[in-house]
């Protein structure tokens, strides 16, 4: 088979952050998606990363680690990837466990915000929701839904947590170029993801003139003609391409089955552009 034939899923959230997926759940869903490659991209987290490399070895599916990191550029949130990541450096660690923190916070001020329009959470319920992984504004939406504040998370955010509404609380954001430093740091790529939804498409001669790598191109929210047109861009602008689900519960892409294809091939062009960055620098 060549390589075009396998496919793989690079976008993936865990239990370790705001998704659903224990490191088995995760590794047993990929499987029988019948996927080459997986890359855990989870926000301001890393914990995932081990145990579902060691799984996967062993039913032959590669892992590619990852971070989802959350940016500001003009009052505008901007998404970047992260992969190939040696998140065992002490200094990265340190620097995404602030990030952590200030989630934790963060979602502290969401319940504050929630009381003052006599919406009452428990702060200990919301972190109990999340468990091990990084607080967001899911475990929120959750702890709403919970409640019947809400008849859903959908409901949650476009109510209460969504950008502009009256318990939205902004991050603590790196800069995007910050980012593509952080990342470049511990010997990664890093890619600006689903450009599609954020609807910036002219920041990204400004990131690439800054260090970004890539383009989430296909993603589970990206029109065909959006994936068309990051395609002709990347090419334009000589920018590596990836995709994902951005999956947070049971959405994986399957071995060509879906609406949404990667091929494996975007990972081993990642892997030459690594090993052309080694040499440069050797």
């Amino acid at each position: 088979m060549t390589s075009q034939q396998y496919f793989v899923d690079l976008h993936i959230h865990t239990a370790a952050s705001d998704g659903i997926f224990t490191p088995q759940e995760l590794v047993k869903q990929a499987s029988l998606k019948g996927l080459k490659a997986i890359a855990i991209t989870d926000h301001d987290a890393w914990d995932a990363i081990e145990p579902i490399s060691s799984l996967a070895f062993k039913v032959g599916i590669e892992v590619i680690p990852g971070i989802e990191l959350s940016t500001n550029i003009e009052g505008t949130e901007i998404h970047i990837l992260g992969y190939f990541i040696d998140y065992t450096q002490s200094q990265f660690q340190e620097r995404v466990l602030h990030f952590k923190n200030a989630r934790i916070e963060r979602a502290h001020r969401m319940v504050e915000k929630l009381a003052e329009l006599g919406v009452r959470l428990e702060i200990a319920r919301v972190l109990e929701i999340a468990g091990s992984g990084s607080v967001g504004r899911p475990h929120v939406a959750r702890a709403l839904a919970e409640e019947g504040y809400v008849g859903g998370t959908d409901e949650a955010f476009t109510r209460y947590l969504g950008n502009g509404c009256p318990a939205y609380v902004p991050k603590n954001f790196l800069t995007p170029r910050e980012s593509f430093d952080l990342v470049h740091s511990v010997g990664g790529l890093a890619f600006f993801a689903h450009p599609g939804i954020e609807n910036r498409d002219g920041l990204i001669d400004r990131f690439a003139s800054q260090g970004l790598d890539g383009l989430e191109v296909w993603h589970s929210k990206h029109s065909n003609s959006q994936v068309k047109n990051y395609l002709d861009i990347a090419r334009q602008k000589n920018l590596l391409v990836c995709g994902g689900s951005d999956c947070h519960s049971d959405n994986l892409m399957n071995n060509g089955g879906g609406s949404v294809k990667v091929p494996y091939s975007v990972v081993q062009e990642m892997k030459r552009r690594l090993a052309n960055k080694k040499e440069k620098q050797a």
